[in-house]
């Protein structure tokens, strides 16, 4: 059968490249990993009102990582915030002053209080200004000035700092479709141009890549969830531990301290040193742990469903794609590592770049380059163990189809139509069908189911053809009897040529 000329089969990025490592590092910009200790509903509250300042388009710093004694949780469009969650209003203005002198404590900062509190802590500061206890305030109208009102109640908080339960559920949902969006924007463009250097038309490489940005936004916002109500659990704060062990001993050594700080430095986008970029790759490490696992369960549970349930693959092919899954969430992760690293170093010494952007495009291009070339080889390497289901049913459909078409008498231009319509119909979702529908029988079921399924086309051709009449008995004899004297008129010419 004649295959339709210039068509290519389009490319796809494995979407688990790009979702697992970058749901890790952006879960690990937050302080989730301190949601399960004693007060951890304090920092998912500061990660609560952060997502939401940067939400509105403001500039927010995170700079309370750093722990320094009275400074500032985060610094938004230039104004310096202190976040505090307790129980009551009291207890939430009381901690933000000191226990000996009385007075406050945050001098140039406002205080962020739960969202339920705030009529309360704003009367509360009043009386704390008329008091003498705020130096350099004497009004208690500018109770309203220190006072800032957080996007999350006291409640709101401590449910953010669980799993399993609505608030936390919606917040991740919140922060990972923010994640997603990114992730099918990258996937898209790589997709498209990848497409298109393979000489796949612009129609088709704008599908492919619509595809792929979808399906890659789909595994990383399932990832994120999922990855970030795990992480706070005790369970994950052991993993960091482990890791931690482990890494102070690689630190010791001058390669080991210096790869440490460049994937920190590549990861936050800012030089760390020493116990903080020991303690910031562990808590990546264990997170892209979590994050891989998580991506190989999603990407692969399609198929699962399709080998257990749908009957539509074999578990041989099962088996061979979650490798490849695998493979691809490994390569992907080590990518995205070894590249936001590099990224880092190279930015930080072009002034322009800079550490943060060299990090993140640096981490982009490592995570799909290694993790393309890793899938495509652990697709490679598979295939040299076990073929695909398609490789048994492809040409028993190319075989009927040729059957077909000589059945129908088609004409070459026929025959690329045909062509055409089958290679639209005959994608992975149909060879499912079809191996669903005939894994139990024998070569002529197969054949049959494939008759049933594209004679109806034929058919359709068939009909279109123009209506073709025999000539009557009269055109028939008026045509033989002068083709009877064209022959007599030759020979008398032949037998005059041979005379002469």
């Amino acid at each position: 059968m004649k295959r339709t000329k210039n068509r290519k089969q389009a490319s796809t990025v494995p979407p688990e490249t790009l979702s697992a490592p970058l749901v890790a590092q952006v879960l690990e910009k937050t302080q989730i990993a301190k949601y399960h200790t004693k007060g951890g509903h304090g920092f998912s509250a500061e990660d609560a009102n952060n997502f939401s300042d940067a939400l509105r388009g403001k500039q927010v710093e995170a700079v309370g990582i750093s722990n320094e004694l009275n400074g500032a949780d985060r610094i938004v469009d230039g104004l310096k915030v202190q976040s505090k969650y307790f129980q009551t209003a009291s207890d939430t203005v009381a901690s933000a002053f000191d226990s000996a002198s009385g007075s406050y404590r945050y001098s140039g900062q406002v205080l962020e209080v739960p969202k339920d509190q705030y009529e309360a802590c704003v009367e509360l500061m009043r009386s704390r200004i008329t008091q003498g206890r705020v130096p350099g305030v004497d009004n208690p109208a500018d109770a309203e000035k220190i006072i800032r009102r957080g996007t999350v109640t006291y409640k709101q908080a401590l449910n953010i700092a669980r799993a399993g339960n609505v608030d936390s559920l919606l917040f991740d949902a919140q922060t990972q479709a923010v994640t997603s969006s990114y992730v099918f924007a990258v996937s898209f463009i790589a997709a498209f141009v990848q497409n298109r250097c393979q000489g796949v038309n612009a129609q088709q490489a704008t599908r492919a890549a619509l595809e792929n940005g979808l399906a890659a936004g789909g595994t990383t916002f399932l990832t994120g969830v999922v990855s970030a109500q795990i992480l706070r659990t005790k369970a994950a704060a052991i993993g960091v531990v482990t890791v931690r062990s482990g890494l102070k001993a690689v630190s010791t050594t001058t390669i080991g301290r210096e790869a440490i700080q460049r994937i920190a430095a590549g990861s936050l986008g800012k030089a760390v040193y020493g116990a903080a970029a020991v303690n910031h790759v562990s808590k990546l490490l264990r997170s892209n742990a979590v994050t891989g696992t998580i991506a190989a369960i999603v990407t692969s549970s399609p198929d699962f469903y399709r080998a257990l349930f749908d009957r539509s693959i074999s578990w041989r092919q099962f088996t061979k794609n979650l490798s490849v899954n695998v493979a691809g969430v490994i390569g992907g992760s080590a990518g995205w590592i070894g590249g936001a690293a590099f990224g880092a170093t190279v930015g930080s010494i072009v002034p322009v770049l800079g550490t943060a952007v060299g990090g993140a495009v640096g981490g982009i291009l490592g995570a799909l380059g290694v993790g393309i070339g890793i899938s495509s080889a652990a697709k490679a390497i598979a295939d040299r163990f076990a073929d695909d289901d398609s490789e048994a049913l492809l040409p028993i459909l190319q075989s009927e189809i040729e059957l077909l078409c000589f059945e129908y008498l088609l004409t070459e231009k026929e025959v690329e139509r045909i062509a055409g319509e089958i290679g639209r119909t005959a994608n992975s979702k149909w060879l499912r069908r079809m191996f669903k529908a005939t894994k139990d029988g024998t070569e002529d079921k197969m054949r049959g189911h494939v008759r049933r399924e594209f004679e109806p086309n034929f058919e359709t051709i068939l009909r279109e053809r123009p209506k073709v009449f025999l000539p009557t008995t009269k055109e028939v004899e008026t045509e033989l009897l002068g083709l009877i004297e064209t022959i007599a008129v030759g020979d008398i010419a032949d037998d005059q040529e041979v005379i002469a």
